[in-house]
């Protein structure tokens, strides 16, 4: 998301020069279970080899692991080494650290249940982004007056789009977000309902009370008299001001799809709209309504068939906040949702066409839902399940030639605005492919990218707030600056570039604590100034949220369910 202005303090990000010869040891530290690949990292100007590293338990009663410093997996800016210490055999539960000589890592769990955390801290995060009416963390109701309608056939109208989550930092809505962010957090509930907890007791699991935020909002953009969908709540102007949401008066513009265009944003809305029929269907569940899901049904049934009259993406506006380009691997999605709400073959066979036409896609993303697209339709079509394999392996072996050639092993081509969702994607495209082929070749790659988002990375941060040692205390976000609160639960947007953030001409706000760590090739800052790499987003959150969920989730599990 691009910026919201604020006031500036120091000078632009510079390449720190090179640190001592000290030892920097990075982990995961949310934690490992106790069968996972468990693998620190030693980050130094010194040569290691043939060194001895120990593992010991945080409580100093002792060591209980030895090995051999392992593979240098090279240079990262001005550290000439990043030595990997494999401690796999550790399968103890307890709290330990990696010692090599006086440097030590930070305490990390290993336990069949370290990561499960992850789940309710995640969904802390969409409270705080909750708009309208709903109850929300860290502020209280706004725009409830959202909106006036921009294009289409209501045009200057009042129209109903309160409700839904601010997109970012900033309070922008987005169909092209929100619609994937449900549609990914259902697509996982399906997936995997166990792991998913009621921790208020009404009988609701909470990731779905949080998808209906999400479902309720895309249904008011939907106008099926006039035959209109609405894509975006506010624009540009939002961003204007460092502000507090309730201080927001004014009724909000809420723009309309454009002639000929909104079939990437019709098919997320539809096939989040189908998924919350499936579920909301099933009468062994206490939460059963067959009523709404017959509501959502007849909408995704109605936008879905729109998206298909419109076969061109619509961009955000304006279109450099969320330029779509693709929407064939969209409508895929929305088919085979529909299917499985509906039972209706036509809907698969239109999910198998708009599969093949979708292809490859490089990442998995808000703008990229094949790898999504391919691994759904193989769950309800099991005469798709290898051709699925083939575009998932396509997807990672690219990933895994890339992760080969960075001593990090991140697995994509190269960092970016946005780089720890679409690692995060990198990784649940392992478990999916995994899932359908029984093949786990790619689950090392996926591990290497959870691992890094965890803590495992040049800056030693947990990019999820609230979890871990160390995690991001001043991301670029209004509520949480301004009402002083930590964001508990959101998952940052990672590193990018030196070049890539320079050319934001940002300031940051407070001296950088990872200066010696920043490199030519990645950067990341803890700094409420920096929207780069430190803004949460709704995507991010959901990415992450599905990731923890097939980590927590007993394996292996049954293909198809």
């Amino acid at each position: 998301m691009k910026p919201v202005a604020l006031s500036l303090g120091l000078a632009l990000a510079v390449v720190p020069a090179s640190p001592p010869e000290a030892i920097h040891l990075r982990v995961n530290q949310v934690g490992y279970r106790p069968g996972d690949t468990k693998v620190a990292l030693a980050m130094t100007g010194q040569d290691l080899a043939g060194q001895s590293f120990e593992v010991r338990t945080s409580w100093g009663a002792g060591r209980v692991f030895t090995g051999k410093v392992g593979a240098d997996r090279g240079r990262y800016g001005p550290f000439a080494h990043v030595y990997e210490l494999d401690f796999s055999p550790l399968a103890n539960s307890g709290r330990y650290v990696v010692r090599i000589g006086a440097a030590e890592s930070p305490v990390f769990p290993v336990a069949e249940d370290a990561q499960t955390q992850l789940l309710a801290k995640s969904l802390v995060f969409f409270r705080v982004q909750r708009c309208g009416a709903a109850p929300a963390r860290g502020h209280s109701a706004c725009h409830t007056q959202d909106g006036v309608a921009k294009g289409g056939p209501a045009d200057g109208s009042l129209v109903k789009a309160d409700g839904g989550w601010h997109d970012a930092g900033d309070y922008i809505k987005f169909l092209v977000t929100t619609g994937y962010v449900t549609d990914l957090m259902l697509a996982t509930y399906l997936r995997h309902p166990d792991v998913f907890a009621d921790d208020d007791g009404n009988r609701i699991p909470d990731v779905l009370e949080e998808a209906r935020v999400g479902l309720d909002w895309i249904l008011k953009l939907w106008d099926a008299p006039k035959g209109v969908l609405y894509y975006q709540v506010s624009g540009a102007s939002d961003h204007g001001t460092w502000r507090m949401p309730e201080r927001d008066k004014e009724a909000r513009p809420v723009w309309a799809c454009e002639t000929g265009r909104g079939a990437n944003v019709a098919a997320k809305a539809a096939a989040s709209l189908a998924l919350g029929a499936v579920i909301w269907s099933d009468p062994g569940k206490p939460y059963f309504d067959s009523a709404l899901a017959a509501t959502y049904l007849e909408a995704a049934k109605q936008i879905y068939a729109y998206g298909k009259k419109r076969p061109s993406a619509q961009p955000s506006n304006p279109a450099e906040f969320y330029n779509e380009r693709s929407f064939a691997d969209d409508l895929s999605l929305a088919a085979t949702a529909l299917f499985r709400a509906s039972s209706d073959p036509a809907y698969l066979q239109e999910a198998r066409e708009f599969a093949r036409a979708a292809g490859d896609a490089p990442a998995l993303s808000w703008s990229d839902s094949h790898a999504l697209a391919h691994y759904e339709l193989a769950r309800v079509d099991p005469s798709y399940v290898a051709e699925a394999g083939r575009h998932l392996a396509t997807s990672l072996e690219a990933a895994r030639g890339f992760a080969n050639a960075d001593p990090f092993r991140v697995g994509i081509p190269r960092l970016h605005w946005g780089s720890a969702p679409d690692m995060a994607g990198v990784a649940l495209q392992a478990f999916w492919y995994r899932d359908l082929t029984g093949d786990g070749r790619y689950l090392p790659l996926g591990q290497a990218q959870w691992d890094y988002l965890l803590g495992a990375n040049p800056w030693g941060v947990c990019f999820v707030a609230g979890a871990g040692v160390t995690w991001p205390r001043y991301p670029h976000h209004q509520i949480a600056d301004l009402a002083g609160i930590e964001l508990t639960g959101f998952w940052d947007e990672g590193p990018v570039p030196l070049s890539a953030f320079n050319g934001q001409k940002i300031k940051l706000s407070r001296p950088d604590p990872y200066e010696a760590f920043q490199s030519e090739g990645a950067v990341y800052h803890d700094d409420k100034q920096d929207y780069v790499t430190n803004e949460p987003t709704l995507d991010a959150n959901a990415t992450g949220l599905s990731l923890t969920a097939w980590h927590v989730a007993p394996a292996p599990t049954p293909r198809l369910r």
